[in-house]
């Protein structure tokens, strides 16, 4: 009984000592949580993992990544040894880089009969950073086992290890290390081995060579994303041995060298971190994980920076910063212009969709009269998806477009419509093909095939524009510069969406504006792309219609359908409870409308990644706010109420004005989608049973939609075989089809080769189905 007594009051001591020290290192749990979240919880950052196994530049990328880690790695260990008192006390502005911040050591009673407490809390100060640091280490390897379990891909590795299992595992293995017996008698045992020192170097420089090794044998499939775990897993061994093994190694390796190196990587990374901000662009030649690390580590600084100035000037100076930011990202946000739309003037009058629907047939009326066998007339709805979706649906128009030269636009296609990425290759096609309808000339979809060419695998202009990376910008002004705005409103800048808004526009220009008069296609007004269409009163004197380009939003705040229009539609039965977006803003803002790109984004806004597009308007009572617009996804990922509208409109024109044609025009839904199909997962508790009600709704009313469709001009991406760039890095005798990959799909801003060979190698597959579409039959 006595024992078990002294157990609990053990335990007692021992936890609260480790909440305590946990406090200590409460940035050093902010880093750790926000990249678990990041890596295990987020779909575009989880990705993220899949694009850095697939990286070009892999012999460059993956060591950036695992060098920031190791460095956020020493900056936990050593950075809360600066908070102590006997360390503080000494330290100034000159003497930094270089203090040695071990003083609170030499006031430790060296005895071994000191009481448990004091024994604790000792030990606790030297070994929790170091935990912590492990940690982190453990959850970006783990985070890589858990990606291939998300992507089911079933090897070794998830057979064996359960990623939560085995973190929550690896959490309480370590937990052990915290309690000072039991680190004693392991220590002990340790040492009582042979030439132990010995083994521990040996043994770190077997762990760098395996991790060399392993990088060198990459081939950008999903089988080596367990070489990138096994790297991984090295790099935590190679710092545990390091880590716990600090005494010898510093007796060898100068300490003020040492920690001096610690600082000044983290102040390099810190003025990196800034300088990128300065200069946003340049992220872009940097992978998006590296961005995340980089960008968490800086914050971890700037709040070390703030602490230790804190205990300096005796004040809370971190706590108070904390404090201030919430409130001031508060109050600034109800008065801030900063996500405030580019409005731009407008000067095209809309016709309704009848009489657009009407000249639309009427233009064609003879073309359809003489055509052998059924006139195709085409509704295009693309899923969401990110840049797969975004790519996916741009380079099924582009086949169409250069199949029938030209003709698939200029007669067949009646509307596009869609969600997210879908709804940008939707606009980004429409542009180019706008662009060429409205000089009289034909569009060219494809690369030419010469010496100049910067992705000579590829074949479409398309796979060239998705090549670019679109998302470490974001990341970046996500946790950078858009951060600081938010908390302080200083300075005025671009945001993260119209920092968006200007890579699609350069990407576009590079490609398919040889050229460049200096016409940027995407910045301008929406309704300019249907202008000398209609007259002062919306009547349409245009022979040539183009087709309908719908592109929906998400309000935010009662979560209604928007659609931002060429035509006017709100009085249309088929169409009733789908808010006209250019309607509302021109209530407030007359003849005014926004970009295409505008457009493009605000149908486009990933969660937090992309910022929700805002419209400033005063209401009745006088009180001034500002509308919100995010995602189309949230409400329909695929654009599928739209085109049943225009399907049910289009019917009763054509029965009402055109009797006689509704024998020779076929309708036909053109669906671009992502085959994704979701097992049924197993029952869930009362407790995870409404979240994922939440999480799977969206993407079971994507497929309700996409049935009400139909399924026979479905054109499905899935991953698809291809063959191995680099051959020679697999053995001679390796069979043939090991030298075909089928790369996994990821879901953000930024696809590396292989997904995109991958999705061209797809539309070799579908080009029969593709051509069915355009079949008069």
């Amino acid at each position: 009984m006595v024992k078990l007594l002294l157990f609990f009051q053990r335990f007692s001591i021992w936890f609260k000592t480790l909440i305590g020290e946990l406090y200590n290192n409460l940035i050093s749990l902010f880093f750790i949580l926000s990249l678990y979240f990041a890596l295990w919880h987020f779909p575009q950052t989880l990705d993220l993992l899949l694009i850095l196994n697939q990286a070009d530049a892999f012999l460059f990328e993956v060591p950036l990544y695992f060098f920031l880690l190791m460095a956020s790695a020493f900056l936990i260990w050593n950075i809360p040894k600066y908070f102590y008192f006997y360390n503080y006390k000494d330290i100034t502005f000159y003497n930094l880089i270089g203090f040695v911040p071990n003083q609170h050591y030499k006031f430790q009673r060296k005895n071994k009969y000191a009481r448990y407490h004091y024994k604790v809390r000792v030990h606790m100060r030297k070994v929790v950073p170091r935990i912590l640091a492990l940690l982190l280490l453990i959850i970006s390897a783990l985070s890589i086992l858990n990606a291939m379990k998300v992507f089911e891909l079933e090897n070794i590795y998830t057979s064996f290890f359960d990623p939560t299992n085995t973190l929550i595992s690896s959490i309480f293995f370590l937990l052990f290390f915290t309690e000072p017996i039991f680190y004693e008698h392991l220590k002990n045992f340790v040492t009582k081995i042979p030439k132990t020192n010995t083994f521990i170097v040996l043994l770190s420089v077997g762990l760098v060579i395996f991790i060399i090794s392993l990088g060198t044998l990459n081939t950008q499939t999903e089988k080596d994303l367990g070489n990138l775990f096994l790297s991984n897993y090295a790099l935590v061994l190679f710092f545990f041995t390091l880590s716990f093994n600090s005494y010898n190694f510093l007796k060898e390796f100068p300490e003020k060298l040492f920690y001096g190196t610690v600082l000044v990587a983290g102040f390099i990374l810190l003025i990196s971190f800034l300088v990128l901000n300065f200069i946003p662009e340049w992220a872009g030649r940097i992978n998006p994980l590296s961005i995340l690390i980089l960008s968490l580590v800086s914050l971890f600084m700037i709040s070390f920076i703030l602490i230790l100035c804190g205990k300096k000037l005796k004040m809370p100076l971190f706590t108070i910063t904390v404090i201030l930011s919430l409130f001031f990202g508060r109050l600034f946000s109800k008065e801030s212009d900063h996500y405030q739309l580019d409005l731009k003037k407008s000067t095209v009058v809309r016709a309704t969709m009848e009489e657009y629907i009407y000249q639309w047939i009427k233009s064609r009326e003879e073309i359809i009269k003489n055509q052998e066998g059924c006139f195709p007339a085409i509704i295009v709805s693309s899923e969401g998806g990110g840049s797969r979706a975004g790519l996916w649906s741009f380079l099924v128009h582009s086949y169409l477009y250069e199949k029938s030269n030209g003709e698939y636009f200029e007669k067949n296609l009646l509307s596009l419509t869609g969600a997210s990425g879908g709804s940008v290759g939707n606009a980004l096609f429409f542009a180019e093909a706008q662009r060429a309808m409205k000089n009289d000339t034909t569009a060219s979809f494809k690369i030419k095939q010469n010496k100049e060419n910067r992705y000579p695998v590829l074949k479409y202009k398309a796979s060239a524009i998705y090549k670019e990376n679109y998302l470490s910008v974001a990341l970046l002004s996500f946790l950078g510069r858009d951060l600081f705005k938010e908390v302080t409103s200083l300075f005025r800048f671009k945001n993260r969406g119209q920092l968006l808004e200007e890579q699609w526009s350069t990407s576009y220009k590079n490609y398919f504006l040889e050229n460049n008069n200096g016409e940027d296609i995407l910045q301008k007004e929406f309704l300019s792309f249907y202008e000398n269409i209609t007259d002062a009163k919306g009547k349409i004197i245009n022979k040539t219609v183009p087709p309908l380009l719908f592109i929906n939003t998400t309000h935010t705040q009662t979560g209604s359908y928007n659609m931002i229009s060429p035509v006017k539609y709100s009085h249309l039965r088929e169409l009733t409870g789908m808010n006209d977006f250019i309607d509302n803003l021109q209530m407030y803002y007359p003849d005014t409308s926004i970009g295409l790109s505008t457009a493009m984004r605000i149908n486009a806004s990933f969660p937090y990644i992309t910022p929700v597009g805002e419209v400033k308007k005063v209401s009745e009572s006088g009180r001034v706010y500002s509308d919100q617009y995010a995602d189309a996804g949230y409400y329909d990922n695929i654009g599928g109420r739209v085109s049943k509208g225009v399907e049910e409109v289009f019917k009763q024109i054509l029965r009402d004005s055109f009797p006689g044609l509704q024998a020779k025009i076929k309708l036909k839904h053109l669906v671009i989608a992502n085959d994704e199909e979701r097992k049924i997962i197993k029952t869930q508790t009362q407790l995870q049973a409404p979240l994922t009600t939440l999480q799977n709704v969206r993407y079971g009313h994507t497929r309700e939609i996409t049935k009400k469709l139909g399924s026979n001009y479905s054109i499905m991406l899935k991953p698809t075989m291809i063959p191995l760039l680099n051959p020679e890095i697999v053995s001679k005798d390796t069979e043939k089809e090991a030298l075909l990959i089928k790369p996994l799909l990821p879901l953000g801003r930024y696809l590396s080769t292989v997904a995109i060979r991958s999705i061209e190698a797809r539309l070799n597959v579908v080009k029969p189905e593709l051509n069915s579409i355009l079949t008069i039959n």
